[in-house]
């Protein structure tokens, strides 16, 4: 009898954890970020990202990195370098790089939806970027999420 009431109050005091734990990453709200210009680059330099989750085939859950960069000074004014790229990354623990491609002549996007669901960038920078050496440059527009 002591073993049916410990199998009971194990299953009532578990089951509400695991389902928890799956509807947890969906409680994860999307949320946008305006990236500014750092120090010498003008003010009209501006970048938004958009972080949300998004579920594709499979029921395969990741976050989903979007960012949109305008009035972009052209990659050769600061070396030799012919386009951006964007670093996002949680300090001492993980980060992701990936391309900005240009549209006009001053706007650039990308995105990047290669990152696990429990996962969110606090930081993010866009920088100019040689795609012939795979060197970054300096950074031109950031933004430091809390």
């Amino acid at each position: 009898m002591k073993i049916i009431i410990l199998i009971i109050f194990f299953a009532l005091t578990n089951v509400p954890t695991l389902t928890y734990a799956e509807t947890d990453l969906k409680q994860l709200t999307p949320c946008t970020e305006i990236l500014s210009p750092v120090k010498g680059v003008s003010e009209n330099t501006r970048g938004v990202a958009l972080i949300y989750n998004i579920e594709r085939e499979f029921n395969d859950q990741r976050t989903s990195i979007s960012i949109h960069a305008v009035h972009m000074p052209d990659p050769s004014r600061f070396g030799d370098y012919e386009s951006y790229e964007v670093l996002a990354y949680i300090p001492n623990e993980i980060s992701w790089t990936f391309p900005l491609i240009q549209y006009e002549k001053q706007n650039w996007a990308g995105r990047w939806e290669e990152i696990s669901a429990t996962k969110r960038p606090t930081r993010l920078k866009v920088r100019v970027f040689n795609s012939k050496t795979n060197l970054p440059g300096p950074v031109i527009l950031e933004k430091n999420n809390s």
